[in-house]
């Protein structure tokens, strides 16, 4: 698990999320979900950066010395630790599938959990920071969702992805 869960822990990164509004972008071909997208994402990352400077918490791997054993190159933990970005990224796109597909969202929000619980494995979050980071990656992206509408069809003006 030492070798896989350092990959696995990046479908929460700011890399994934880009990939996911473009891709979601790309299947649809319609600008007013990029920019909503994009959006959301950018209020999103206002408020985790925004809470990780004011609350300022150490990771653990600082806390327990295990800082040497991260690479040193690009993307290194210059960070705090709370809350956690990588889970709030993750939960909002487990929201967003689950909104666009809710036959599924069972699955989508366990494998955001995962992404979650990996942060908490490879001691990079607290699970005061996790949980946090579902809260507000859940609860921020439904309040989204309620008062910017992603897609309506104008045909039959319900709410539609691209499947």
């Amino acid at each position: 698990m030492d070798q896989v869960l350092p990959w696995l822990t990046y479908l929460g990164s700011h890399f994934a999320v880009i990939f996911f509004i473009l891709l979601a972008w790309i299947l649809t071909k319609q600008r007013k979900l990029l920019r909503h997208l994009i959006l959301l994402y950018g209020i999103q990352s206002v408020v985790i950066y925004g809470l990780k400077f004011l609350v300022k918490r150490e990771r653990p791997l600082f806390f327990l010395e295990m800082a040497s054993k991260l690479s040193k190159g690009p993307g290194e933990i210059l960070d705090p630790s709370f809350p956690s970005a990588h889970t709030v990224f993750a939960f909002m796109m487990a929201t967003l599938l689950s909104f666009w597909f809710p036959r599924y969202r069972i699955i989508f929000y366990i494998s955001a959990g995962f992404i979650g619980w990996t942060r908490i494995y490879l001691a990079l979050h607290y699970p005061t920071d996790i949980v946090a980071g579902a809260l507000l990656g859940y609860g921020m992206t439904k309040l989204f969702l309620k008062y910017f509408p992603l897609l309506v069809d104008p045909v039959c003006n319900s709410s539609v992805f691209f499947f």
